[in-house]
Order: structure tokens, then C-alpha cells, then sequence
């Protein structure tokens, strides 16, 4: 049995779309998918209750002795992404002195990358005072009052219909305002202890999810018009969004990968920043994503 995490958000929708017919049935029958939140699927990973998933980049960086990493694909923007924004009820002009005055400021208990990549902005970027953080269920929303992060579809919510007196950053963007890097939310991580029987399943799961990664990045917008999509999301907002969405892992990704790992081990979350260690079946080799 291969366990496999899947994130129940649309960035991911174009990677698992089809993919029970991408593999044999045979082989599909000795798969197992857990549907989670980012950090649901960290806790998972770190307790050995699934063997591959695409999680926090920042599980990797915390706990990298664990894990190797499928090559050339991530969850990745390079500039805007839509799906991980800062809300706050003033304008942002007026946080320095908010912050200065006990502000409270809502973290989603979805994931722990975006989180660090807000505390990394926080202070490195906006060099703004240390607010007090809380934490805030995923589409708990305008309502607390607060500024609050919040990410995945509740955030591509908030970007489609904006609440009417509040102000949204995006967080993709601000990084790349900040380093010229794309940040890397997500990669596929393999547990280093995969039984024989899973790392032979694992093989042809990879080559299906480069397969439909391949698909994407032909034509995202063909893709858009079948998925199933919410009431509140037009298809023109999921084409557009789709654009802002990357899964390549090469070196510019490698990268911003390596200096997130740098300023979270500055912010005294991590001791080291760990190298990159890869995952690599030989079947791979003609499955790559350019």
C-alpha cells in the first residue's frame, strides 16, 4: 500500500485530476489518499502515517532527515499567488502603529510555510513591531476583526470578493518584492523509510503527477473549464489563477527554497538550513517536468 496526502485545494486539482486513469487499476487499488489541510498532512508525514505528500516546505526545512524530495515538482509562485494573502482591516500604511499598540494578528492553523513566510516579511520586510500571534481557524474571516492570514481557497475567496474596508497582500508577491526569488509553498515529500513494496508504487504515482503537471502547464486554461468549481469562483478568476501557480522545482525555486530555510533559522524556527536530498526511482528520469 502506497498512502498518499493529498491538499483539498484547487492549486493542486490539475496534479490528481485523472490520475485513476493514469494508473492501472491494479495499481491504483494499492493506494491509499488521506485529503487534508498543509499542516494536517505535516503532522501526518512526521508520524510515518503517509509516504508521500505534497506539504509545507517548511516540514522539509524542520525536519529534512525524515524525507527526500520528488525532483522538478513544487507548489510554487513566482510573483503573485492569490491563495495566501495578509488581511487587514486599515490600510497597511497604519500597521506600524497598530503594531506598536498590542496588536493581535490571526495566523491559520492551515499551514505552518505561510506562516513563517508572514513572520519572515513581518520583520525582515516591512520591518514592522512584533504584533502578538494568534491562532485563527482556516475561513474564520473578517469577522474577529483582526488582520489575519489566510490561505488556500478560503484565501482565492477573499482575492475573487474582497470584504468591502479591508486591505489584502499578497504574500507571493511581497516575497518576490523582497528577494527576486519565487517562493516555494509546497513540495512532495517521500518518507526516507518507504518499504520496498511502496517505493515500487511510487514510481508510477510520480510519472502520473508529472504527467498531469505536463498537462497543466500546456494549456491551464482548457484545464480550468472542467473542474468543478465553487459558486463563488468564475471560471475567468480560476484560469487567472491557474496562471499564477507553478510546479517547476528548478534552480530559481531551489533557491528561494534555500534563502526561506535562511530567514526561518534567523527567526530561531530551525538550528540549520538542510541541503536538498532527492528522491530519485530511475523511472523518473523521462517523467521530468520542465
Amino acid at each position: 500500500m502506497l498512502r498518499i496526502g493529498r491538499i483539498d485545494y484547487l492549486n493542486v486539482w490539475p496534479l490528481f485530476e485523472g490520475i485513476q486513469h493514469r494508473l492501472e487499476p491494479g495499481i491504483l487499488n494499492r493506494t491509499r489518499m488521506t485529503v487534508g489541510h498543509p499542516a494536517d498532512l505535516n503532522v501526518a508525514l512526521a508520524e510515518g502515517k503517509l509516504d508521500v505528500a505534497p506539504s509545507s516546505s517548511f516540514e522539509y526545512l524542520l525536519r529534512a532527515n525524515n524525507y527526500a524530495l520528488l525532483p522538478d515538482l513544487t507548489i510554487s509562485s513566482d510573483g503573485p499567488v492569490r491563495s495566501v494573502l495578509l488581511a487587514c482591516p486599515f490600510p497597511f500604511s497604519e500597521m506600524p502603529k497598530h503594531a506598536a499598540s498590542g496588536l493581535r494578528v490571526g495566523l491559520s492553523t492551515a499551514s505552518t510555510s505561510s506562516v513563517a513566510l508572514l513572520r519572515i516579511l513581518w520583520r525582515f520586510h516591512w520591518g514592522w513591531p512584533e504584533p502578538e500571534w494568534v491562532t485563527q481557524d482556516p475561513g474564520q474571516g473578517p469577522e474577529i476583526g483582526i488582520p489575519f492570514l489566510e490561505i488556500g481557497d478560503h484565501a482565492l475567496r477573499l482575492h475573487c470578493n474582497p470584504p468591502p474596508g479591508w486591505h489584502l497582500a499578497d504574500l507571493g508577491q511581497e516575497w518576490k518584492s523582497f528577494t527576486r526569488l519565487p517562493f516555494v509553498f509546497g513540495v512532495w515529500m517521500v518518507r526516507r523509510d518507504l518499504s520496498p513494496e511502496a517505493a515500487g508504487l511510487l514510481v508510477p504515482f510520480a510519472e502520473a503527477l508529472y504527467t498531469g503537471a505536463r498537462e497543466f502547464q500546456r494549456d491551464p486554461c482548457t484545464l480550468a473549464a472542467r473542474a468543478q468549481r465553487p459558486d463563488w469562483l468564475t471560471l475567468k478568476h480560476l484560469q487567472d489563477y491557474w496562471q499564477c501557480i507553478r510546479y517547476a522545482f528548478g534552480p530559481r525555486e531551489q533557491a528561494g527554497l534555500v534563502l526561506f530555510g535562511d530567514y526561518v533559522r534567523k527567526l530561531g524556527m530551525i538550528s540549520a538550513v538542510p541541503g536538498l536530498t532527492w528522491s530519485r526511482p530511475t523511472a523518473y528520469d523521462d517523467a521530468m517536468v520542465a
